[in-house]
């Protein structure tokens, strides 16, 4: 089993989306997205945590909050539970903030909340009451998009960014051999 990963930060590494910043709304009427399909096995994204550790690790250790958004976890709280587990390595006190589209999700997601790991609805818009997260991971959401849409999900999530923080947007594919 191999996988393969795109990703993109920041819209691209182009110029620096987050210097042309607008205002950030705190909440959207409703969430901006649709529902993404079916739960991941756990650590089904252990490669990208893992990477994200690494990459992430200097954004990371000089946040004055730490706080992380896992966009679109999907049906179940694993997938933020286990990039928790991974980060805290880097910043014990990382706050991962699970967020998603389906109120469902949400409401299954809440006993799996601790000090460290919240869940809460919402899709591109990243509500977060103001604050800005260091890193948004939203992985395999956007795959289900058309093409056309995927700039403006992207603009959304990276004005939503801490200055000099990261957005890894992916989607990974399982080719099984």
């Amino acid at each position: 089993m191999c996988a393969s990963v795109s990703s993109t930060w920041s819209a691209a590494r182009g110029g620096d989306p987050l210097s042309q910043r607008r205002d950030r709304p705190t909440r959207a009427a409703s969430p901006v997205g649709t529902v993404p399909r079916g739960p991941p096995p756990p650590n089904r994204l252990r490669r990208v945590d893992r990477w994200l550790a690494y990459e992430g690790r200097t954004v990371l250790r000089h946040a004055p909050r730490p706080v992380v958004v896992d966009l679109g976890y999907g049906a179940a709280a694993w997938t933020s539970r286990d990039l928790r587990d991974r980060l805290a390595r880097v910043r014990p006190d990382v706050e991962v903030i699970g967020i998603e589209i389906d109120p469902v999700r949400v409401t299954a997601a809440q006993p799996y909340a601790d000090a460290t790991l919240s869940f809460r609805r919402g899709g591109f818009e990243v509500p977060l009451d103001g604050e800005s997260p260091v890193i948004i991971r939203a992985f395999n959401v956007l795959r289900q998009y058309d093409h056309s849409e995927v700039t403006d999900a992207w603009q959304r999530m990276s004005s939503r960014l801490a200055p000099g923080g990261l957005l890894v947007e992916g989607t990974e594919r399982i080719v099984f051999t």
